[in-house]
């Protein structure tokens, strides 16, 4: 993420919800427990105006024990906050029972950001109804506010669950989420699955384990109401720093978990996916919903061992949660292009559990676009002259490489340079070699990929390949979303 995101936890422990399996709602907090919170509170919001700038954060997410809503210190703080240029937005977790006209006139009064505001709404089936809930997030959203709803996957609330999904469809575009229930103890049967997918199209990510991996995991701050610091909720405290306000730069993360075991963990972390499903913060839930998304494979996809170069090349499945994610993304229709250097069929034989999910894409550096059903079917190939082709295969053997030539009926659209893996391709020496060759005025783009050296028209890239495949399906690239490791890929990522 280009910005940092803080979550924050003050002391408070007791909620105005009295759930049979919530302890918070059984520790009532004394007037001078609640004075404690909301000075905390006000201390970080202090420190966090200051220091939002020098620390790049982007976004705060305020994740209580209990809940804070009813508390009108939220409601200014928030505000206050939002009212900073430095930061993009501001959310909270909440059950939705605080009084909302008197809450947006607060907020408004105090200079709060109504495009800045996110909520994250929780619904509990034992102290709400469907149509109160539904008509709360309404309120909100009719006023212009971002919010996300959800719960517990209970199988014996799956009914009331269906009921919400279409009280929110009705005239809102609201994202209804389901959690895992932890303490299910058997696995979903595929009944209860599918119909909870039919919910919430990403429940299949709540399902897959999720390695744990420190490195994803930077630029992110969990700050506790005593100013300690962890990288999220679940992580250790840091034995780096003990007071946030001290902080120069977001420090590097610590973590001695195995799995990122809940969606403030996993969900916050950078990985591709999440961003392509809820955008630069993803901890909000907001679904990005972009028109369509295009992957590279090699080091995204798959992982980065899996390298092009000829049939030695190591095979690898698409990692689960990323599977997950891409079958979460087709579920919602959102359509799916690979966006490779890897040739058509190299590409669907190294994602073939995925293939079914993506309706073409952007091969070959951009020299071969395809789209498939259920868009009308279109191919283009971007033609290279090879007339200069005898010249380059006649210094094979002194040149220690093996020309391998890629053709749709009879014409040439790409030629790879293949060396041993242990003779990758300097620039210097690609250049020198590419600047030898007579291409008698034809314009051709060349890239280096490890022991290979891959040779395209000039127009032939990834970038103009969205582009291009944008304009066949009648949106703005603007509307599209994008992933990739290389340099291959920052065009498109721009």
């Amino acid at each position: 993420m280009d910005k940092h995101m803080i979550l924050y936890r003050g002391s408070l422990k007791s909620c105005n919800y009295h759930c049979s399996y919530c302890p918070f709602s059984k520790h009532p907090m004394s007037a001078r427990e609640l004075e404690r919170d909301r000075k905390q509170w006000f201390s970080f919001v202090d420190g966090l105006r200051k220091k939002a700038g020098s620390l790049n954060v982007g976004a705060l997410m305020v994740v209580p024990y209990g809940e804070a809503m009813i508390h009108s210190w939220y409601w200014e703080g928030l505000a206050q906050l939002s009212a900073r240029t430095e930061l993009d937005a501001v959310g909270i977790q909440t059950n939705l029972s605080f009084p909302i006209h008197d809450f947006l006139d607060c907020y408004l009064r105090a200079g709060g950001a109504l495009d800045k505001l996110r909520l994250w709404a929780t619904f509990h089936p034992e102290m709400t109804t469907v149509s109160e809930f539904s008509a709360r997030c309404r309120a909100l959203w009719e006023k212009g506010v971002l919010l996300c709803a959800g719960s517990v996957g209970v199988p014996e609330n799956l009914e009331v669950l269906q009921e919400l999904k279409r009280a929110l469809a009705f005239e809102t575009d609201i994202y209804l989420w389901v959690n895992r229930m932890d303490g299910l103890r058997r696995p979903y049967t595929q009944k209860e699955r599918a119909a909870f997918v039919e919910i919430d199209p990403y429940f299949g990510r709540e399902l897959v384990p999720v390695a744990a991996d420190a490195a994803q995991c930077r630029g992110r701050l969990f700050v506790e109401a005593d100013k300690t610091l962890r990288a999220c909720n679940i992580s250790a405290v840091s034995k780096v720093h003990k007071d946030w306000e001290t902080l120069e730069t977001i420090p590097e993360p610590e973590c001695s978990r195995r799995q990122c075991s809940c969606y403030l963990a996993h969900g916050g972390r950078a990985d591709f996916m999440n961003q392509i499903l809820f955008g630069p913060y993803p901890l909000f839930r907001i679904p990005r919903r972009p028109k369509a998304v295009f992957l590279d494979i090699v080091g995204t996809l798959l992982p980065a061992g899996s390298l092009a170069g000829g049939s030695t090349a190591r095979k690898a499945d698409v990692p689960a949660d990323i599977a997950a994610g891409l079958e979460a993304l087709a579920e919602e229709k959102i359509p799916l292009f690979f966006a490779t250097t890897l040739p058509y069929r190299e590409a669907m034989a190294r994602c073939h559990s995925v293939r079914h999910l993506f309706s073409g894409g952007i091969f070959a550096g951009g020299a071969h676009l395809v789209t498939r059903r259920p868009f009308s079917e279109r191919e283009y190939f971007c033609e290279l002259d090879d007339a200069w082709l005898a010249d380059l295969t006649a210094r094979e053997k002194a040149s220690g490489f093996r020309v391998l030539t890629y053709r749709n009926q009879g014409k040439l659209y790409k030629v790879s340079l293949l060396r041993p893996a242990h003779r990758p391709w300097t620039l210097q020496e690609a250049k020198m070699l590419m600047c030898s060759i007579p291409f008698s005025g034809e314009k051709v783009r060349y890239y280096i990929e490890g022991s290979c050296l891959q040779v395209v028209a000039a127009t032939a890239c990834k970038a103009q390949g969205v582009k291009t495949i944008c304009r066949w399906l009648g949106i703005s690239p603007g509307d599209a979303a994008a992933a990739g490791d290389s340099q291959e890929d920052a065009k498109m990522l721009s």
